[in-house]
């Protein structure tokens, strides 16, 4: 097996693991622990802006000849909106749809815009692929597929939406040849100079008066875990795998929703939930590793 390939498959699995938690977490938050969407969108790009604002500076030439329309729109289909999209998307519905439905649409998407923006198609063994991955996620997801909680529609179709433009980031990364580390940086910092400004007048005192334990633990996982690395395993995992095949590896994130769920949100996980695991990971499994991508 190539070495570069089996670094790009851990690495994006790494990246799918530490999405897989975040329905988790951040759905009791904006539950029922007093955050809004626009909190966690602060406190995942403000600290993450920090930690990445060196590398930045270091790759201040890549980044200058990438382009400031490029960076915008970068960041406009990985950045804030996009996860503002999935937050607002919780409020609605459950965990369970935040780790199922936007994830499935990842490859999904990924796979008929690939045509366009890159020139690139699926063979007909990843199009199995594919088609099994479907099959497997929606037996995991089928609850939120079948709409059976009241009003999760609502945060179903913007999770359509967070899938489909995380999609596009994807393939942008490789269309426009971007490195990782400058990606993340810039999408970061681009990101945190749109919503900080936005929310600190509005929503910086009343967050204060939330208990310290909650806070300190959103800012580690939306600002460091989230915001920095998990951004960076994944486009690294690009550069190496392919958009494609890389996007491929969103399928760990229902899996790993589910798992964490039960775990911490004492969930149950049905027969059909867990065979859908395993054909969702059977698939991705063959998407990444058997099978081939062509011109179109």
């Amino acid at each position: 097996m190539n070495p570069k390939i089996l670094l790009g498959l851990a690495l994006g699995v790494a990246a799918s693991l530490i999405w897989g938690g975040h329905a988790v977490v951040a759905r009791p938050a904006l539950a029922g622990q007093g955050f809004s969407p626009f909190d966690l969108a602060a406190f995942r790009y403000g600290p993450a802006a920090v930690v990445l604002a060196p590398l930045a500076w270091r790759a201040r030439a890549t980044l200058a000849r990438i382009g400031a329309r490029r960076l915008v729109t970068l960041a406009l289909f990985g950045g804030a909106p996009n996860l503002l999209l999935f937050l607002w998307a919780l409020v609605w519905a459950p965990a369970s749809h935040g780790g199922t439905i936007a994830p499935m649409t990842v490859p999904i998407a990924g796979a008929v815009l690939a045509v366009w923006l890159i020139g690139e198609k699926p063979t007909r063994g990843r199009a199995a692929a594919l088609a099994v991955m479907a099959a497997g996620v929606l037996m995991i997801g089928w609850d939120g597929v079948a709409g059976a909680h009241p009003g999760a529609w609502r945060g179903d179709i913007l999770l359509l939406g967070a899938g489909c433009t995380w999609a596009v980031f994807t393939l942008l990364l490789r269309r426009w040849q971007v490195p990782a580390i400058p990606a993340t940086a810039a999408v970061t910092i681009v990101s945190a100079l749109a919503v900080l400004p936005v929310w600190m007048p509005f929503r910086l005192a009343p967050v204060l008066d939330l208990p310290t334990g909650a806070l300190l633990l959103h800012l580690a996982m939306q600002g460091i875990v989230l915001g920095a690395l998990s951004m960076f395993l994944y486009a690294r995992a690009v550069e190496l795998l392919g958009p494609t095949r890389a996007a491929t590896l969103s399928i760990m994130v229902p899996v790993t929703a589910l798992v964490l769920a039960a775990l911490v949100l004492a969930e149950p996980i049905s027969w059909l939930q867990g065979g859908g695991a395993a054909v969702a990971v059977g698939g991705m499994l063959a998407a990444v590793l058997f099978t081939g991508r062509k011109a179109a």
